[in-house]
């Protein structure tokens, strides 16, 4: 059927009067018809649907392949089944799928190079002598019938890939039985990448193999291996061995908090980090290789580089030793001196050993956060500018970048940097990775050069994943499974000719809160399957709801890897929506579980079996303790939320802001400040309103004069982040909604300089009646103190509630 049908009787036809009888007796008729046409097509769709669940539920493949077609009947494993090669460059491919498979069988197919006699129960590798054109380079061709299953390819490549569905084909119920099915695939982006920072925090060689054959389960085809930050140079680099006996090694202050950690220069107690040996590397890149996975390397230039100044000091521009960092660096003025000749030769010499070791078509250069201030003063920096005819030092970061590629690309190779690198001109062939959203992507792509979209946003897997509360520490923000798996690669503002450009995406994983492997994994899984199916799935194969079912058996799969997975997804989280004409709060539960089974209470008890079923949302008229939990197989999920909203006196008033907080930070919204929510520790968690270098003065009015017996106001002190207690809190009263009078001031005796987070409440208990209006002024500081990573910088004051009783 097209469109919609609407069946209508009106009591008239072409102008005629219809006799009432015969009105009700055809609306009798044709409802009883429409009620038979109604429950066809339900049952219709209904047996369409679970035909379709049934021939899903044997494939939870991830990423969702281009095509599948499911036939009758399986082909069963047995210890007589045989690998067979009809090529001898085949023969590490099927070796590596006879390992792969034991894992799960318990024997270990045996590998041949031709078809025996009996020509069934076996499987084959083939590759295509005339080439399959739709496929390219990555894709494959898999056909399964009870007697056999060939596996074709144009490359080495796409039977890797065939082996890795065939495996989850296998996988799913944990038996050597396959689907008898037809499956064509191949990746949407030819770029689909996964980037570790290892200078934050080493991690061992061991742990870096385990990621290559992680990647290679997802599909993904590209490691950024980041080597070199502030925090310590990871690489052995043969003509500067200082590198690594200096630069890879810091101070331990695992006990302080990242950004509370200072500057020191103490090389002999630097006993904290570690490198590789070009030797390991080495092997490492064979290793990815065999995997179909690239290593680009990124050696980081001109900032982020303070552990190879520590190393050699004489190619800053101020020739001082401030030490490796053992925590976070703000501003990043300690940078590479871009007037020294001496400069590019130790970065050309530093790189033609990295070419030896990468064999990858793309060198990442960095070239982000890179502060300019040393350059200003110095001296020689300012000579180049003069000599080049450079504009200012902004030019003379595109010229560092600009000399840097020449030389990548007179040794056959291409520079690609973060998007900082369009900044004062990007060079003639460069690559850009777009992290401080898409706009550097959508730039570099608009004058023809390639871009890897990589948004904090979405790709960014340092940040949350779930309740901050319950999520061990990372650096903010909050980017769950879902909003992984939501992300689009290709920006609407591109053409399709410059949609072209864009050679995939990849997730960003850097380590500042991540000191081991163990933690590495549970912050990349399972996010890493929704970016796996977001760069190589059709965009219209997508579906959140199947991904959601098919991560059920992933979930399995990444308990018998041994992965330390999150199991963020299984928490609930809730959306209150203020209801202001009935003075309620409105509660909206969700998970990302597929078909979630959610309990909740309201009295701040456990949920447990015998708890009510969130089925709508719920509405609260007072103030309640909600907790909730998923519920599988009668057992909770253990990922409980504990969320209480107190619906005091000032609840939905209306509420004025004399200055407008930032519209990053803008809590719930027009209600914010008075919907019954508290924030957390989390200042990102949606519930606070932050003013940047403002104070905040808000006006609640009531309706009608109201009694008062307590006026409250919390705020929020996280020094690593800027935001500071205010200096004083002002209350005052109106009868006439007017004029105000002071009822109370109190000043803040924690000092700015208290490091940690915590939440302060500022509160007058004066009794006060007839009462229309209040006002609450709170005097934020306005700079970051001296001694502060944002010395002088505006400063951030947190507001989330205002409670009146």
């Amino acid at each position: 059927m097209h469109g919609r049908l609407e069946l209508k009787i009106t009591g008239k036809s072409n102008g005629i009067q219809v006799p009432k009888g015969i009105e009700a007796l055809t609306n009798q008729l044709i409802m009883k018809n429409t009620l038979r046409l109604f429950l066809y097509c339900c049952l219709i769709t209904t047996f369409f649907a679970c035909q379709k669940h049934q021939q899903n539920s044997q494939a939870s493949i991830i990423p969702q392949p281009v095509e599948i077609r499911f036939n009758k009947g399986t082909f069963n494993f047995n210890q007589d089944t045989k690998l067979i090669c009809e090529d001898k460059s085949l023969d590490f491919s099927a070796q590596y799928a006879a390992a792969l498979w034991e894992t799960i069988l318990g024997y270990k197919p045996d590998v041949e190079q031709k078809i025996g006699s009996e020509s069934k129960n076996f499987i084959v590798f083939r590759l295509l002598e005339n080439p399959e054109m739709e496929i390219g380079n990555e894709g494959y061709i898999l056909e399964i019938n009870p007697e056999k299953a060939v596996l074709s390819a144009n490359t080495l490549a796409g039977i890797l890939y065939g082996i890795q569905t065939i495996t989850q084909l296998m996988d799913t119920q944990n038996t050597g039985v396959l689907p008898s099915c037809l499956i064509k695939d191949y990746p949407r982006f030819a770029w689909r990448g996964l980037h570790l920072d290892v200078s934050r925090h080493f991690m061992p060689i061991e742990f870096i193999y385990k990621m290559m054959d992680y990647m290679a389960i997802h599909k993904l085809n590209i490691f950024h291996w980041h080597l070199v930050d502030d925090q310590g140079w990871r690489l052995e680099i043969k003509k500067y061995p200082k590198l690594t006996e200096i630069g890879a090694w810091r101070v331990d202050m695992s006990h302080l908090h990242w950004n509370e950690r200072p500057l020191i220069n103490d090389a002999e107690n630097a006993s904290y980090g570690g490198f590789y040996t070009q030797d390991e590397v080495s092997a490492l890149v064979v290793y990815a290789a065999d995997r179909n996975i690239t290593v680009v390397p990124e050696i980081e230039m001109p900032a982020h580089v303070m552990s190879a100044l520590a190393a050699y000091p004489e190619f800053s521009c101020t020739g001082e030793n401030l030490g490796v960092p053992p925590g976070g660096v703000w501003p990043i003025t300690h940078i590479y001196c871009a007037g020294k000749e001496e400069t590019f030769t130790f970065l050309e010499n530093v790189l033609l050993e990295v070419i030896e070791m990468f064999p990858s078509e793309f060198i990442h250069i960095g070239g982000d956060e890179a502060d300019k201030t040393n350059w200003r003063s110095c001296l020689k920096c300012q000579a180049r500018i003069s000599n080049e005819g450079l504009a200012d030092e902004e030019a003379l970061q595109s010229y560092f970048i600009q000399r840097i590629e020449r030389f990548l690309n007179s040794h056959g190779r291409k520079l690609i940097g973060w998007d900082e690198i369009l900044e004062g001109g990007l060079a003639p062939n460069a690559s850009v990775m777009s992290w401080r959203g898409e706009q550097g992507g959508i730039e570099a792509a608009k004058m023809g050069h390639h871009v890897v979209m990589t948004p904090g946003s979405h790709c960014y897997f340092d940040h949350y994943q779930g309740d901050p509360a319950i999520e061990p520490l990372a650096i903010g923000g909050n980017t769950t499974l879902k909003k992984v798996y939501n992300y689009e690669p290709i920006p609407a503002e591109l053409t399709a000719e410059e949609a072209k450009l864009v050679l995939g995406a990849q997730a960003n994983v850097w380590t500042e809160y991540m000191p081991t492997p163990s933690h590495v994994e549970y912050m990349v899984f399972p996010r890493l399957a929704a970016m796996a199916e977001v760069v190589w799935s059709p965009k219209e194969n997508r579906n959140w709801a199947d991904f959601s079912r098919r991560m059920e058996h992933h979930y399995k799969r990444y308990g018998r890897l041994g992965i330390n997975y999150s199991r963020s997804a299984f928490q609930v989280s809730v959306k209150p929506e203020v209801n202001s004409a009935n003075r309620s709060l409105v509660l909206n539960l969700f998970t990302e579980v597929y078909d979630p089974e959610i309990r909740y209470t309201l009295d701040g008890s456990i949920p447990d079996p015998n708890s009510l079923i969130y089925k709508h949302p719920v509405e609260i008229n007072e103030s309640a303790t909600l907790k909730a939990a998923v519920f599988v197989n009668g057992k909770s999920a253990d990922q409980i939320l504990k969320r209480s909203f107190d619906l005091h006196k000032a609840f939905t008033a209306t509420i004025e802001l004399e200055y407008p907080n930032s519209p990053k930070y803008n809590g719930t919204g027009t209600y914010s400040l008075v919907d019954g929510i508290y924030g957390s520790e989390y200042f990102n968690d949606g519930f606070w309103k932050g003013f940047l270098g403002d104070d905040m003065v808000a006006t609640i009015r009531f309706p009608e004069p109201a009694a008062i017996s307590s006026i409250e106001v919390d705020a929020l002190q996280n020094y690593a982040s800027w935001i500071f207690l205010p200096e004083k809190v002002v209350f005052e009263i109106s009868e006439d909604g007017s004029n105000f009078r002071k009822l109370d001031e109190i000043a803040n005796d924690i000092t700015q300089d208290e490091k940690g987070k915590l939440i302060q409440l500022f509160k007058t208990t004066q009794s006060t009646k007839n009462i229309t209006a209040i006002r609450i002024s709170m005097k934020n500081p306005g700079t970051c103190p001296p001694g502060h990573s944002g010395e002088g910088e505006k400063s951030w004051l947190f507001v989330s509630e205002i409670i009146v009783r």
